[in-house]
């Protein structure tokens, strides 16, 4: 039994789910190896159901009761390149998608399929943390260009990036909007990167799952609309509508050759398939889920001036970054001389969060508040306890 609980009574309201007892890695996991005393606030999913339309969907599709085989339909790329044009103000080439089982699985492929062991890729931490192991675990050199902090948030370190980049840097691994620290990168960002992308023949892999989490009035920019050569894009419905346990993707691939080489190497090791679900779930959630995406913003809005209204207020010591995008906030700890400040506030606090060594920084964490604005207030409650008992 499906156990919600409701914000509002409309329609379109938010259904807030008892994500345990089904075997979540965000919840069970933590329960089991820590305790049920402890409140989840890490991994990059939400408690809450996705869309009413796509759980509609799927009752239809269960009471058919045959899961065979099954092709992407013109209609799904379709609900695509509408989606890319009503959200994003762009307007897409349906032969430019190529399929996918994952975003970060698609980064793997990528590297492996567009670049050699030894080649350059340039990543710019704190990031997310598979972006470090993909390139290391598949033999490629790993090269750092690392956010640098201003009064008005993070931003690219441009200068930097020109000097790291020889002859054996062949491409770069963005993260738009950025995880962690949820910047929602502009035009004139994109458009410096890019340049420097073109002169030095760099390949720009752009993550850009949480692209749909964006808060006015900053506002999501593609890294398509500063170029199309050089450029993929990696996207997928998962963040935005909760469910990435569904294991569907998408790239776009403008240029014809790398889109060539992508679709080889997918070819060789045949993993171009993925499920109905998943199929099912992307063309009702770009077809019939955008009303319910602007009520889930409304939601994360609050919940992210909550959370860093209360942090700044309560908690001075920890920099709080406050995000343009995603559901997730990203604290700076340093000024509390913590060895382990994940470990302390599941020790203090009985909250687990992201350690932010994982991303490159290990005097930082990150929070996930994509939960009910209740549940987000209890955890604020104890970091506050914990961060009093650190004074």
């Amino acid at each position: 039994m499906i156990r919600m609980k409701f914000a509002g009574g409309d329609k379109m309201s938010l259904s807030f789910v008892d994500r345990s007892g089904w075997n979540s890695i965000k919840y069970d996991s933590i329960y089991r190896k820590y305790g049920k005393d402890v409140i989840p606030a890490w991994i990059a999913d939400m408690d809450v159901a996705t869309a009413p339309e796509i759980i509609e969907e799927f009752y239809k599709r269960v009471s058919h009761g045959a899961f065979g085989y099954t092709f992407r339909s013109e209609e799904y790329y379709s609900s695509i390149v509408n989606w890319y044009r009503s959200r994003y103000n762009f307007e897409l080439q349906a032969d430019w998608i190529v399929d996918g089982i994952g975003v970060i699985p698609m980064i793997s492929i990528l590297v492996n399929a567009l670049t050699d062991p030894g080649d350059k890729i340039i990543i710019q931490p704190p990031v997310y943390p598979p972006f470090f192991s993909i390139i290391r675990k598949n033999n490629r050199t790993l090269v750092e260009n690392r956010l640098v902090k201003t009064d008005s948030g993070y931003v690219m370190d441009i200068e930097h990036l020109k000097r790291v980049v020889d002859s054996r840097t062949k491409a770069i691994i963005l993260c738009n909007p950025h995880n962690p620290v949820g910047r929602a990168w502009t035009l004139n960002e994109l458009s410096e990167l890019y340049k420097i992308a073109i002169d030095r023949n760099l390949i720009i892999i752009s993550d850009e799952i949480h692209g749909d989490i964006i808060y006015s009035p900053d506002r999501f920019t593609t890294i398509l609309k500063a170029g199309l050569p050089n450029v993929i894009v990696l996207n997928s419905p998962g963040k935005t509508f909760n469910m990435p346990g569904l294991n569907n993707s998408y790239g776009i691939i403008p240029d014809e050759n790398l889109r060539k080489r992508y679709l080889e190497f997918v070819s060789r090791y045949e993993i171009g398939s993925s499920n109905i679900f998943g199929i099912t779930g992307l063309q009702i959630a770009y077809s019939k889920g955008s009303a319910w995406v602007d009520k889930l913003l409304e939601h994360l809005l609050k919940n992210r001036n909550v959370a860093y209204e209360f942090l700044r207020g309560n908690c001075p010591l920890i920099d709080v970054n406050l995000p343009q995008a995603t559901f997730l906030m990203w604290l700076d700890c340093h000024k509390l001389n913590l060895q382990d400040p994940q470990r302390f506030f599941l020790e203090k606090a009985r909250v687990y969060m992201n350690n932010g060594k994982d991303f490159g920084d290990p005097h930082s964490i990150r929070l996930n508040f994509a939960c009910s604005t209740e549940t987000l207030i209890e955890i604020l409650s104890r970091i506050k306890k914990a961060y009093d008992s650190a004074l």
